[in-house]
């Protein structure tokens, strides 16, 4: 019997067929983004036989076969059982996934451990590279013998991908070194996956298309020996070979090639044809002209990361004569002698034999200074300035600079010719013309970049793909080829991606002016002016040869330099520049910071120099840069002097009491409370072990896509662990004393629970070990001094010794804050007196003031004359900022940048890390307040290589120049409408007239609600509505209500703000906006430690630029439950938000148990809505309708009862679970599978808020004298607590008894009590107020309640949601429960992700009954029973 395997993977279709059990024949080919040509060339090739029984597997691509389908996991079980291996773990190393999947005794998978959406550490991304370098992956076993492994940066393909091309374009590495680098990063990958799933002895199966990689496998064999590694003959097809295994009992008959295929369904949003915009791009004609013999030139080169120009300007003329554009391929020396060749031919076209004169030769682009080298010239410039000159030159009235590269992309303003203002992309290259040629040649098999733009062109229907990152994008890719949308629409979907990317994440909230010029090498292709033209609906304009514009302006550039007398002539001789090299000859270690650089004696012509470093040492060596060094202060390190020697103790003068030591990783508070620490233990007799070094086995621990400082932590954990220490010192640094009067001083949700994930990442560390004291003074000093004593007793201490340490250790933590002052006030004083500009660091001192951060950004500025501040020790104190600012370091900084705007000669620099949330509402903040003074944001990551650093700082430091020489004194008050909500007495005051008018049954007055789920907006709006206010839910957003958000936005902003942002402004731009109403928009806060709070502050700034006259933002607070307005609108609000939950519950159990789902779905809209009718009225009085309703949903028919079906408990963050726009795709998948996925509701997030209010008012209560209690504040207030609770528990058992005949209400955790004791019992304490506590804790109470898995969704880079992750996890893990974090985008779930789903899927179905194999066989016609239920009224 004959039986064929199909896999369609993200890259490759891999066919295998099998008589009885021998194989037959297997093939794996590429198939360049046509899975059905490629299949169709694979079977036609061979003689099948009739009556084939096939299986298809994989991930979307299996849809699209007219046969019986399987998921990859099972297909892995079964090929396994085959091969006669017992193995404990099976790693697939895919082309676009890495995955460990572990074992049991059965030959079952048990779980499996795979990276997020990101592609680095993958097949794909390898062979990506290796086209970059122009190489083939034949090629890598050619590499030369002396190639070493480098670091590189492994947390994001980007990342590593920058680390890569700068690391080769500044001469640091070959390309055999990038080669071993890659595969060492891959190896790393699987070693740190197999750590994680405990698996440290014993067997591991490798399989997949990169087990053919001998250099990932060797580095796999040698960091593990204890285990033996197997590849089994089969590796590169293991899934089409069980998939063929499978099809002999599962399979269905092969169709004919023709029946093979299924129509395609492509399930992405998509835009208007480019072609809309063609009358708004306008190309200026080249005016390139001949060489002539015995003229003057200026050699412009611009080395970029991915090609290189060059080009031959007349001197006096100015014309571009000769040139090249080419690639860089890892070599830019070569690259340059490419350009120099082929431009030689065009002079020798020109002129023949004839002589000309080079006399000056300057350098720009990443590559700037290794070629500045070899040229032997000092004009080596920054390429914002080479593009801005060269620009102007050819049209003096432009303002507005977009240019993208290969790697960067920039965005300059310009005022009278000057760059007033600038941005690159900070590390992602979504943005960036590499990103766009790699995905279309490596998904789409478009050979050349010069065919991407006619065929993106002539797109019908360009796709809506995300623009939040690169990695992401390539899912959206390769998902729509497996859906089979065509080329052309998926090219220019790609184009519009790239662009909104560079819209969103570097222009951001800048300003664009009215003449924009697009330029660089992606200006040539036609598809991309065309969308920058539609989505911005600008006239947009493309300069002549807009890929030369970087070598043609620093040509001019250095011309200038000449005509002011910084430069002098030399001469320059092509012939002999093609016969120069670089000889390496040496490498030593520079020793004047901590840093140790290695620095390179580079060989040019005789001529020696040093090259290297991160700091600008040696290139003012270079370039006879001369400054006085005594002129340049650094108050960073003063700083840190201050900080952890002036008044920190002194170790040799411990005095010891105790023979145990304490380790403090040095990490996150460490740089702020270190007096208060380290004078504590010492006075405590008690020695201290500092952590030296960031180990890589320690971060290789972390269990969630934390922010590089978190990943520092866990690396300073594992360095004092390693030091056999007795107690670990990790701090839950929850608070400090505010600056602001109406708000805490927190930390963000990372920060907060490092003792928390911590403790999860290195289980083998007893619980005892660990010193987790909660560091909070918003409640006082003596609040403050509580968790110390209880430190203190567990090391074996009185309480009055505790406390006598405490307070003379916050002595001299006040020591340090007084003469922080002081030197701040010193440094003030010193920068205005300064002649240069002087540096302001802002940030948090975790990532801006230390050296395993910040990648010696301060001395970058320092050893190029620049004097540098850091922003905390700064006199800001009674600056203004904008409201509910409840970050501790947020308040520092908004502070500092108040104070700084009217510094003239003080200018920012902005420490930032990769997907650090609060910063990405923070520096909008910044943008606000600096207006048009210029400020530079660095995005600092685990990368290494810094020469896009150096790009940015340069550029910086040429804008301030360039701002400093005009005069620009245009800041005005910003608009403001005047109009300001008024809790108390539900009004409107119009600031500007006095009037104040009355919401409550007032029609002119419409109070808008985002929709956080359909159900509940449009109950809760009905609900509000029979109070008396004229509420309207705005509709289930879509992918179009994402883009109009992301047009004013950052991109980095959570998903949440962006839906109701452009619900919004979808509302205001609709038909149904008048200029006669007053729009309330109501948006819940916090008060930390989240950004939920940061959204009203964003939008009520973003509607004053926009200048909306008649809207206004309505807030109310999580720290409230959101009762402001009053007892009798709660008392509604809460009847709309029971029933809705409870309804929400009926719905998801009906899509899954309803034995027609789409009937049962169309009958259920039509009770809801009668029951919105009946809402209106008077929700109070509903219950006698909810029993009627019951009863007739009761009566539709099921196919299973809820307790025949396995359930899951979807938590994280609120609105992304609730929202039907985010959660709803998730929710189909599960129903598909029979699985019911209850969603947590929103009272459940009421109930915690109210359990949060309670425990503050008991803290509250405890600091009060016995004696006064009784009638204190505190007390009454817990008293009205106690009532509300009652009414709350009474009007919600009311209801779910009245529902409750429906049968579809599935039991789930309701005790919060119970649920937050399981909370503080396994995973955090009370004090970390956030949907961490929540989620986690009712995650671990339904697991032991009946349900078979756990879902935690979250906005992509959410800390909440990868808090969870890092918590609950880790902790499933060990006990074997299902657990699968999934993070929202606005897009379709990835392929990568949707294979974790099913394999979650799978693992839910499995846990609690052991189903037949064969029964989960996709049945080739069998219905689906998944419905949308994304309804969009309007």
């Amino acid at each position: 019997m004959h039986s064929l395997g199909i896999n369609i993977g993200s890259s490759n279709v891999k066919v295998t067929m099998l008589e009885g059990l021998t194989i037959l024949w297997s093939e794996v080919i590429p198939h360049d983004g046509n899975v059905r040509h490629t299949l169709d060339r694979i079977l036609s090739s061979k003689d099948l036989p009739a009556d084939l029984k096939s299986m298809v597997t994989g991930t979307e691509g299996r849809h699209l076969l007219n046969i019986n389908s399987v998921i990859e996991p099972l297909c892995i079980e079964e090929a396994l059982s085959h091969v006669n291996q017992k193995v404990d773990a099976v790693v697939s190393l895919g082309g676009e996934d890495l995955v460990v999947y572990t074992i049991d005794q059965k030959g079952k998978i048990i779980t499996n451990f795979s990276g997020n959406k990101c592609a680095s550490g993958t097949g794909e991304f390898f062979k990506q590279q290796l086209g970059r370098m122009d190489m083939r992956l034949r090629d890598i076993n050619d590499i030369p013998e002396d190639s070493c492994v480098m670091k590189l940066s492994a947390r994001c393909s980007v990342f590593m991908k920058s680390d890569c091309t700068h690391r080769l374009n500044k001469g640091e590495a070959t390309k055999g070194d990038i080669v071993l680098s890659l595969s060492d990063v891959m190896a790393t990958k699987v070693i740190d996956f197999l750590n994680r799933a405990r698996i440290s002895a014993g067997r591991v199966l490798l399989v997949g298309g990169v087990t053919l990689n001998k250099y990932i496998i060797r580095y796999i064999r040698e960091r593990m020996p204890q285990i033996e590694f197997v590849i089994p003959e089969q590796a590169p097809y293991f899934e089409a070979y069980g998939a063929a295994l499978l099809a002999k009992q599962s399979g269905s008959l092969l169709p004919a090639r023709k029946d093979l295929f299924k129509a395609g369904r492509v399930q992405f949003k998509t835009f208007k044809s480019l072609k809309s915009a063609e009358g708004r791009v306008k190309y200026l004609p080249s005016q390139k002209t001949k060489v002539r013999a015995d003229r003057e030139y200026i050699l412009g080169v611009d080395g970029g990361s991915t090609t290189t120009k060059a080009c031959l300007i007349d001197i006096e003329t100015s014309e571009v004569t000769a040139s090249f554009y080419g690639r860089t391929h890892g070599d830019p020396v070569r690259a340059l002698k490419n350009c120099l060749i082929e431009m030689k031919k065009q002079i020798r076209e020109d002129i023949g034999d004839g002589k000309i004169k080079i006399t000056l030769a300057s350098t720009t682009g990443s590559s700037r200074e290794i070629l500045g080298v070899f040229l032997e010239t000092p004009a080596v410039y920054n390429e914002i300035i080479a593009h801005a000159v060269g620009t102007t030159f050819y049209n003096e009235d432009i303002d507005t600079i977009f240019e993208i590269g290969g790697q960067d992309a920039k965005y300059v303003f310009l005022k009278n010719k000057v760059p007033i203002d600038y941005a690159m992309n900070e590390a992602c290259s979504a943005g960036t013309g590499s990103f766009l040629e790699e995905s279309a040649q490596g998904d789409l098999n478009i050979a050349h970049a010069w065919e991407i733009g006619p065929i993106a062109v002539e797109a019908k229907e360009p796709l809506k793909f995300g623009e939040h990152c690169s990695a992401f994008i390539n899912s959206d890719i390769r998902n729509a080829i497996q859906q089979g949308a065509s080329r052309e629409d998926i090219t220019a979907g790609i184009v519009t991606s790239i662009v909104s990317n560079y819209l969103n994440r570097v222009v951001g909230n800048r300003t664009i002016g009215n003449r924009v010029v697009l330029q660089g090498g992606v200006a040539k292709n036609s598809a991309v002016p065309l969308a920058f033209a539609m989505l911005m609906e600008k006239d947009i304009l493309v300069p002549p040869d807009p890929e030369l514009m970087g070598c043609f302006g620093v040509g001019i550039l250095a011309r200038q330099k000449l005509e002011e007398g910084f430069l002098s002539k030399s001469s320059f001789d092509i012939d002999e520049i093609l016969s120069t090299e670089i000889i390496y000859e040496r490498e030593f270690k520079c020793k004047a910071c901590d840093n140790y650089c290695p620095i390179r004696v580079l060989n040019v012509n005789g001529h020696k120099y040093m090259f290297g470093g991160r700091c600008n040492k040696y290139a003012n060596v270079r370039k006879k840069k001369v400054f006085d060094e005594s002129r340049v202060f650094n108050y960073i390190d003063r700083r840190n002097d201050l900080l952890f020697i002036e008044c920190a103790p002194d170790p040799e003068k411990l005095v010891r009491k105790r023979d145990y030591t304490v380790g403090i990783p040095r990490c996150f508070s460490i740089y702020s409370l270190w007096p208060l620490y380290s004078w504590f233990f010492h006075l405590l007799g008690v020695p201290v072990m500092l952590s030296k070094n960031v180990s890589h086995e320690g971060t290789a621990r972390v269990e969630s896509s934390y922010c590089f400082p978190a990943e520092i932590a866990h690396g300073a954990v594992q360095d004092v662990f390693d030091h056999d220490v007795d107690y670990i010192f990790l701090p839950h640094y929850r608070d400090m004393e505010s600056y602001e009067e109406d708000v805490t001083a927190n930390f963000c949700p990372i920060t907060q629970s490092l003792p928390y994930y911590i403790k999860k990442a290195f289980p083998e560390i007893p619980e005892e070990k660990y010193l987790t004291p909660v560091v909070s003074f918003w409640y006082g000093v003596e609040k403050a001094r509580e968790s110390f004593e209880e430190m203190g007793a567990r090391l074996g201490f009185s309480e009055r010794e505790s406390r006598r340490a405490f307070e003379e250790a916050l002595k001299h933590q006040e020591e340090y804050h007084r003469k922080a002052g002081e030197l701040g006030r010193e440094a003030i004083d010193e920068a205005r007196k300064a002649e240069r500009p002087v540096i302001a660091l802002l940030g948090r001192p975790y990532n801006a003031f230390t050296a395993d951060a910040n990648m010696g950004i301060p001395r970058k500025f320092s050893t190029r004359g620049y004097s540098i501040i850091p922003f905390d020790i700064l006199p800001f104190g009674e600056e203004g900022i904008y409201p509910n600012m409840y970050w501790y370091y947020g308040q520092q900084d908004m502070k500092a940048a108040t104070l700084l705007k009217s510094e003239k000669n003080i200018y920012v620099t902005y420490i930032s890390n990769f997907s650090c949330a609060p910063d990405s509402f923070m520096l909008h903040y910044l943008k606000w307040i600096m207006g048009t003074k210029p400020f530079l944001i660095l995005e600092l990551d685990s990368h290494t290589a810094d020469a896009g650093v150096d790009t940015r700082i340069e550029a910086f430091l040429d804008i301030i120049e360039g701002y400093r020489s005009k005069v620009f004194d245009e800041d005005s008050d910003r608009y403001d409408n005047g109009l300001r909500f008024v809790r108390d007495g539900l009004m409107i005051h119009n600031t500007l007239t006095g009037e104040k008018i009355p919401v409550k049954n007032n029609p002119r007055i419409k109070l808008l609600l985002s929709n956080m789920g359909r159900l509940s907006a449009e109950l809760l709006a009905a609900s509000v509505r029979s109070f008396g206010i004229n509420a309207e839910a705005m509709p289930v957003p879509d992918v179009y209500t994402l883009q109009m958000a992301r047009n004013h936005a950052s991109g980095k902003e959570c998903v949440p703000s962006h839906l109701v942002l452009g619900s919004a402004l979808k509302y205001f731009a609709s038909g149904k906006y008048r200029k006669d109403e007053i729009y309330l928009l109501f948006v819940p806060t916090t008060t930390g430690p989240c950004r939920t709070g940061q959204y009203f502050v964003f939008y009520e700034n973003l509607f004053r630029d926009l200048r909306l006259e008649n809207v206004v933002v309505m807030t109310l607070d999580s720290d409230n439950s959101y009762t402001e307005l009053g007892p009798d609108f709660s008392k509604y609000g809460w009847w709309g938000l029971v029933i809705s939950d409870f309804m929400k519950d009926i719905e998801t159990s009906l899509r899954t148990c309803a034995a027609d789902p789409a009937a049962a779905m169309a009958r259920y809209d039509e009770l809801w809505h009668r029951l919105i009718g009946i809402a209106e009225k008077n929700v109070t009085e509903i219950i006698p309708a909810l029993r009627e309703i019951a009863g007739e949903i009761a009566k539709i028919p099921l196919k299973k009862t809820i307790d025949e079906c396995p359930k899951v408990l979807v938590v994280g963050e609120i609105y992304v679970r609730r929202d039907d726009f985010a959660v709803d795709e998730l929710i189909g998948h599960f129903s598909r599978r029979g699985i019911i996925a209850k969603v947590s509701g929103i009272t459940e997030w009421i109930y915690y808020c109210d359990f949060v209010r309670e425990f503050d008012l008991k803290k509250r209560l405890r600091l009060i004298p016995w004696y006064r209690r009784p009638f204190s504040r505190v007390m009454r207030d817990l008293i009205g607590w106690n009532i509300e609770q009652w009414y709350k528990h009474r009007v919600e058992h009311r209801i779910k008894e009245a529902l409750g005949a429906t049968g579809l209400i599935p039991k789930s955790p309701h005790d919060m009590r119970k649920i937050m004791a399981n909370t503080e019992e396994n995973f955090v304490s009370h004090e970390l107020y956030s949907e961490i506590s929540v989620s986690t804790g009712v995650a671990a109470t339904a697991m032991s309640d009946g349900y078979s898995g756990i879902v935690n969704i979250s906005p992509f880079a959410c800390l909440i949601g990868r808090v969870i992750e890092g918590l609950f996890t880790p902790w499933a893990r060990e006990k074997k429960y299902p657990v699968i974090s999934i993070e929202i985008d606005g897009n379709l779930l990835p392929p990568g992700v949707i294979n974790k789903l099913e394999i979650f899927m799978l693992n839910v179905l499995r846990f609690r009954d052991n189903p037949d194999i064969f029964a989960m066989v996709e049945r080739e016609g069998a219905e689906a029973v998944g419905l949308s239920r994304k309804i969009i009224r309007s």
